[in-house]
């Protein structure tokens, strides 16, 4: 319904301030939280990350494909790993191998805050947590997501101020502050998400 405030004409600005905060905070009232496992990157049959182990980035400085026969649940995604020390090694500690957030661009996050389906051959260790970065191609242009996030400054420090960034645009879409959007640079990310954000998502390319 439409809003509307009848103002005696005598009402001091003092007397209506108050009346205006309550009126602009029921308008702009957060939405609901959301939980980690809602907003990861669900592929299709759930599979994270596409498949690859996130052990082999730490245990072996590179995105290797995990197998089916040593998955493991966490955060409603199905983890592959490569063989059962590797599914051991995730069970006894999945926070710390899980991707940072959790299958999307840690570089999109920290500008307009959308989602776009990160490429687990492009990574990196940061304060040992996973970063994935989107990487591809864009109408004809060959993206390297990787270069593009060391490209945002200049040492240790910078870094760690650009994954707080990132941190922060993923608490925004967490505490409900921000829609979640995701976009699809190209056909191949649409191949890598589940229908529903298949259907929601927004198209770049032509």
């Amino acid at each position: 319904g439409s809003w509307f405030v009848i103002v005696p004409e005598r009402l001091e600005m003092r007397h209506l301030f108050p009346l205006l905060i309550v009126f602009v905070t029921a308008c702009t009232a957060a939405k609901e939280p959301r939980s980690i496992a809602d907003l990861a990157r669900q592929g299709p049959d759930n599979i994270a990350i596409d498949g690859y182990s996130p052990v082999s980035y730490f245990s072996k400085g590179r995105a290797e494909k995990g197998s089916a026969e040593f998955a493991v649940q966490f955060d409603g995604l199905e983890y592959w790993l490569t063989d059962a020390e590797q599914a051991r090694q995730f069970e006894a500690d999945p926070e710390r191998y899980a991707p940072a957030h959790r299958g999307w661009c840690s570089l999109m996050l920290t500008g307009s805050g959308n989602l776009a389906v990160a490429n687990p051959q492009s990574f990196k260790i940061v304060d040992d947590r996973l970063l994935l970065f989107w990487s591809g191609d864009f109408k004809g242009q060959a993206i390297d997501g990787l270069r593009n996030w060391e490209s945002k400054f200049d040492d240790a420090a910078g870094e760690k101020a650009l994954l707080g960034k990132a941190d922060k645009g993923w608490d925004k879409l967490l505490d409900g502050k921000k829609k979640e959007q995701v976009m699809f640079f190209n056909p191949d990310d649409l191949e890598r998400v589940n229908e529903s954000r298949r259907a929601a998502g927004k198209k770049m390319y032509d």
